[in-house]
Parts: structure tokens; sequence; C-alpha cells
């Protein structure tokens, strides 16, 4: 597998499970179904599994790390089963299960058997679509603020942007990746608020 080529920023996060900027990786890889070493709270067993699969191609194992070693899909499903009342879960959950529907209805190759780069080719076809429409994120966000109920469409947008967004997140918020992946310092010395970047340098820890 070789490593991620690139993170484009795509600003389409403003209702994101976590706020932060929406990055998506550009991944190749191999991937099979998730087999769970944890309880899922707020998913079921088999949607988490989904989920695990989801995450992985949008942050998969290379020389560092990925996105089920360092905990992002129970770290989401928690998320989810905290805010389990509010209207966004369920359309997280919604979504989910609309875009594995969509996947197996539309690729040639179904959801479970998908490697991570086919995962990440379907993801990325989502975003080509936005970017070629501007119309389908701005229906989106007029549609978010209304009352009533919602269609697949945009439980499935819903669902795209944010699952992105929120594993991005919360890969580089977790202890694993902060302490091997990123510049770790556990004891650090004096502020210093400016210090020239060097090509290559590592971003600092937040852990």
């Amino acid at each position: 597998m070789e490593r991620r080529e690139a993170l484009k920023n795509l600003g389409f996060g403003s209702m994101a499970l976590f706020t932060s900027t929406v990055f998506f990786g550009a991944l190749q890889g191999c991937s099979s179904a998730v087999e769970l070493d944890w309880k899922p709270v707020y998913l079921s067993p088999e949607e988490a599994s989904q989920l695990g699969k989801i995450c992985e191609g949008i942050m998969p194992k290379t020389s560092t790390p990925g996105a089920i070693e360092a905990g992002v899909p129970s770290h989401l499903d928690s998320a989810l089963a905290n805010i389990y009342r509010n209207r966004e879960a369920e359309y997280f959950k919604r979504g989910l299960n609309v875009f594995v529907a969509n996947f197996n209805a539309n690729q040639e190759v179904s959801f479970v058997k998908a490697t991570t780069e086919q995962m990440t080719e379907a993801i990325n076809s989502y975003f080509d679509k936005y970017e070629a429409d501007k119309d389908i994120l701005r229906n989106y966000r007029a549609e978010f603020r209304k009352e009533g109920e919602k269609d697949d469409v945009f439980v499935e947008t819903y669902f795209v942007t944010n699952v992105v967004d929120s594993t991005i997140w919360s890969y580089f918020s977790s202890e694993l990746v902060g302490k091997e992946v990123m510049a770790y310092d556990p004891i650090p010395g004096k502020y210093e608020g400016c210090i020239p970047y060097e090509p290559g340098q590592k971003a600092w820890s937040n852990v």
C-alpha cells in the first residue's frame, strides 16, 4: 500500500459531529470486512463494521496507523451516543445506511468486498459531483435549516460530508496518532510562538 498521496481542503464541513476543517485523502490501499474488537453503543454491530470500513478508507494504515488502529470508529460511535436525541445523530445513521445501499446498487463490487481504494474512489466521486454542481451543497444547507422529515438524498449528503470531517478530526486528536505520527513532547519547554518552519517538519501533537 502506498502512503497518502494528498489531503485536499474541501471546505464543506459546517455541520460535522466535530468542529474542524474538512480534509479528504486521495488514498490507496486494501481492505475487507472490518471485525469489531469493541462494543458499539449507538450503532448496530453491522453499522459499526461498515463505519469502520469507511473510516479506514479515509485514513488507511500505511507506514503510519490507520483510522481503525487509532480508534476512530469507536470514538465516532461514542459521539453519536452522546447526541442520540439530536436529529444529526439520526441523519448520520440513516445516511450511513443509504450510502451502503447505494454503494451496493451502483458499484461493480459489493460494499463488504470493496477494497480501501474502491471505497475512497466512491467517496471521492461524491465530492467530484459536489464540485461540478454547486447547487447540491447549496440546497443541502438550505434544507438543513428547515424543519420536517429529510429524504435519502439529504441524509446521504450529510453522512458523506460529515464522516470525512469527523474521521480526520478524530484521527489527529487520538492519543496514538498524537504520540506516534505527530511531533510529540510530553515535557515541553518554554512557549515560542514564532518558530521557522522546516520542510518536512511534523505538525505538533495536541495530546
